[in-house]
């Protein structure tokens, strides 16, 4: 029997019993769906994680800090007593840009000690130093104007919340609550930076020269960058020693920070080139003695806290199809009864058995691929309702449907098919010819 005659042969037996197909394929369509959806509601989640994490930085960085508390202890995977923390000066620095998958490695600088002045607005906010080429692979963001490039030694790029931020230090604070943001183009203005927390007040000392400074770019107010001012290293040093010549000058005993060592950064960041072995560099520098952390493992702790929600989901929806299966077995199983006569006059008329098996197990894959197809467009509505529900609720719990999942789920329920129908199919194989013709 050829195939052509086999699914022939198996469409019109299927369309003589129109309801019970119909029935026995919704099942499959409940279970597919129900399956697509919960696990759907499960791939959702972790892109909803991701994308909500990576507003706070790029997944490829490894954040190591340094020193705290005279040398504090770090815990080592490969050692089985904890390592005394490392430097993080420049030597520790090269090691890092000479290890495998290492793309880019720059000191960070971060400090409240300044303040921002645009005419009579300030704003107090945390500047960030750091190499000025690193600025874009670290996953900064710049809405308006550029980022930071190598030939940049000074130059600031603002977060757009810091704009939003400027509020006119001579007014109490009832007043700026009910007054409007000032309207302010920091690209276009004359901006100040200043080490004088008073500016702009009665107190302010008059002796503080402010550090005029180009506003190269703007940054969208998407996580902590748009709380943040990004500037070159360089220019930072030039305001931390205006900084130290002016406490030394106000203060002759003053001595300077010594809680920061010369030389020794408080924090490095390192881009890994592939997001996929971010965690391996990352402990390949625990392993070394230092304190580190990675948007890339944050995002896998959610996930993991998340993994048990996510199995339960997709048991729900298996459950259902399961259900399915049981309904097409009982198809198969009815439809041979009712065709014994049939399948006696097949094997009479010189159907081998395997023609026999063959022609069940593509009713029953039809039956589990109709039912898998039609799945997946009700799957693709309820999405969308997911979705629109959870856009409503402010909710994680959204609905993602990738296309290896449509694929998976309409082969799964086909597959599904087959098998509910291998062992109705092996009972008309043993089915006796001169029995079957018999039978009324």
């Amino acid at each position: 029997m050829s195939i052509r005659d086999l699914i022939t042969m198996a469409l019109r037996n299927l369309w003589k019993r129109k309801l019970r197909t119909f029935l026995t394929v919704l099942g499959v369509i409940i279970g597919t769906t129900s399956i697509v959806v919960m696990v759907s509601i499960g791939i959702g989640m972790n892109e909803s994680f991701q994308q909500q994490i990576e507003q706070w930085g790029s997944l490829q960085v490894v954040e190591v800090y340094g020193e705290n508390d005279g040398g504090m202890m770090v815990e080592s995977s490969s050692s089985k007593k904890p390592k005394k923390q490392q430097p993080l000066d420049a030597k520790a620095i090269d090691t890092f840009r000479k290890m495998k998958y290492v793309e880019l490695v720059t000191p960070i600088v971060q400090s409240y000690d300044f303040k921002l002045v645009d005419g009579k607005f300030v704003n107090e906010c945390n500047f960030i130093a750091m190499e000025p080429a690193a600025m874009e692979a670290l996953g900064y963001k710049v809405e308006e104007g550029r980022a930071l490039t190598a030939e940049d030694e000074e130059g600031i790029i603002i977060g757009r919340a810091v704009i939003d931020g400027f509020y006119n230090p001579k007014m109490s604070w009832q007043m700026q609550q009910q007054s409007k943001p000032p309207e302010l183009n920091v690209m276009e203005d004359k901006i100040l930076i200043t080490i004088d927390h008073q500016y702009g007040t009665s107190d302010a000392d008059k002796s503080v020269k402010a550090m005029k400074t180009p506003v190269l770019g703007v940054m969208p107010d998407e996580g902590m960058n748009g709380y943040s001012v990004i500037l070159p290293l360089k220019q930072m040093e030039k305001l931390q020693k205006q900084k130290e010549d002016y406490y030394k000058k106000k203060d002759s005993t003053y001595k300077g920070d010594r809680t920061k060592k010369k030389g020794v950064y408080e924090q490095v960041s390192v881009k890994v080139n592939d997001i996929n072995k971010v965690q391996e560099v990352q402990q390949q520098i625990k392993d070394m003695g230092f304190r580190t952390s990675s948007l890339t493992e944050e995002l896998e702790t959610m996930k993991e806290t998340t993994k048990m929600l996510r199995m339960m989901l997709g048991a729900i929806g298996a459950v259902s199809l399961v259900v399915a299966a049981i309904g097409i077995t009982n198809t198969m199983v009815m439809a041979i009864y009712e065709r014994t006569r049939e399948i006696g006059i097949m094997k009479v008329i010189g159907a081998s058995l395997r023609d026999v098996k063959l022609l069940f197990l593509t009713e029953a894959a039809f039956i589990g691929f109709v039912g898998g197809v039609l799945g997946c467009v009700t799957s693709f509505l309820m999405s969308k309702i997911v979705n629109v529900f959870a856009a409503q609720q402010a909710s994680e719990m959204t609905s993602s449907i990738p296309l290896w999942l449509y694929l998976a789920s309409i082969g799964f329920a086909t597959a599904i098919g087959v098998l509910s129908g291998y062992l109705p199919a092996k009972r008309a194989m043993k089915l006796s010819a001169l029995t079957a013709i018999k039978t009324e």
